[in-house]
């Protein structure tokens, strides 16, 4: 295999959400004979250790090794993947989402006299992010530098080109994917019993990192309507609590409006086939998404999903699958999710609807795809 393209994966951290999912799923589908691939995680993460340990394993099993940086601090950081970049003769570098596409790109964008070529992927907004820290301009003159911008969704890119200046020719649209085979052979009455949950119990559960943009807070506050309707109903927050302070204010929300009974933090789950298996609704009151790697596995299980009509939400879901909101109205998540919960036929529909839907999101073909985008950087090529 020798004479193989290094290609360097940057990536914030060997983190449990789904950005290194993401490119976890399209890594391994990279064809070894023409990709020699690495991974640089620009920090160590806390918390859940176990976990990401098994993460990184899986990529250094793979034959894909992993590195973080020998220096503390974000100069160091950035210096020593500049350093890394040339050692391991890289000859393109994917930063992966927002830290990454500054960080990397910065330690990359010395290097391109000498041939390395950038390609830089969005897997969501950022606008946030650009405002507080105050990096637009410096993205902007990043991304003129670079050779090719990914935008995980139709939504994700046209943000992307307007706020970046980014011309057609130099984006591209690689849609994340779901294992379709793998999320629909969930057993309910296994995974109900391995969670502890009753089998005939309502549940349930909003799958995400604890953050603003997740709509964490519009969920809890939805909840006593939803519990009026459906006193038996247990309510799943799933995803990393390694910073247990972000979930202090939700627990107090909840014991105020009288549903702490009601919530569970599952913390990280690993096999999440076995949770959708085991619940009865998907809840999505994201504030943004970028794509929502959730809605494709709830589909792909046949989970019906009540969402937001935000970012690239209703573009993933099309018709059927779903029942979409506004966002930021717990009134009317309310109302969608005890219909979910309570109208059997409605409910049979989103499901049989998100299965039919969920093939048509591919890693397969997005790892193709992004073959071809990297072999057209590297050859120089439009």
């Amino acid at each position: 295999m020798s004479g193989r393209p290094v290609v360097a994966h940057v990536l914030n951290s060997i983190g449990l959400g789904g950005v290194p999912e993401v490119a976890w799923q399209l890594i391994r589908r990279l064809p070894a004979d023409r990709f020699d691939q690495r991974v640089y995680a620009l920090r160590r993460a806390a918390g859940e250790d176990e976990a990401r340990a098994a993460r990184q394993a899986r990529m250094e099993d793979h034959g894909v090794p992993v590195a973080f940086p020998r220096a503390d601090g974000k100069i160091g950081a950035i210096a020593d993947l500049c350093r890394w970049l040339v050692d391991e003769r890289v000859a393109l570098v994917h930063t992966h989402s927002y830290r990454p596409n500054v960080e990397g790109r910065l330690a990359a964008v010395p290097l391109r006299d000498a041939g390395l070529r950038i390609v830089a992927h969005y897997h969501n907004r950022y606008d946030d992010k650009w405002a507080k820290e105050g990096t637009l301009t410096l993205e902007q003159r990043l991304t003129a530098a670079t050779a090719r911008v990914l935008a995980v969704s139709t939504a994700v890119g046209e943000q992307v080109a307007e706020r970046l200046g980014v011309e057609e020719a130099r984006l591209a649209v690689v849609p994340n994917g779901v294992e379709t085979e793998r999320f629909a052979s969930g057993d309910r009455a296994t995974a109900r019993a391995r969670l502890g949950i009753e089998p005939d119990r309502p549940v349930v559960a909003l799958v995400g990192r604890i953050s603003p943009e997740k709509g964490q807070e519009d969920f809890v506050r939805a909840l006593p309507a939803v519990a009026a309707a459906h006193p038996d109903a247990l309510f799943l927050l799933v995803g990393s609590t390694a910073k247990e302070a972000v979930a202090e204010p939700l627990i107090a929300s909840a014991r105020a409006g009288g549903v702490g009974h009601a919530i569970r933090f599952t913390g990280h789950v690993e096999d999440m086939p076995a949770l959708y298996a085991a619940i009865d609704v998907l809840a999505a009151p994201s504030r943004w998404e970028g794509f929502g790697l959730m809605l494709v596995e709830a589909m792909a299980a046949g989970v019906p999903i009540v969402a937001t009509a935000v970012g690239a939400i209703p573009e993933v879901v099309g018709d059927g699958p779903a029942l979409l909101v506004a966002p930021g109205d717990p009134g009317a998540l309310a109302a969608a999710l005890t219909r979910a919960l309570s109208d059997r036929d409605a409910a049979a529909a989103m499901a049989a609807a998100g299965r039919e839907r969920a093939p048509a999101f591919s890693w397969e073909r997005s790892a193709e795809r992004l073959a071809g985008i990297y072999d057209a950087v590297l050859d120089g090529r439009p």
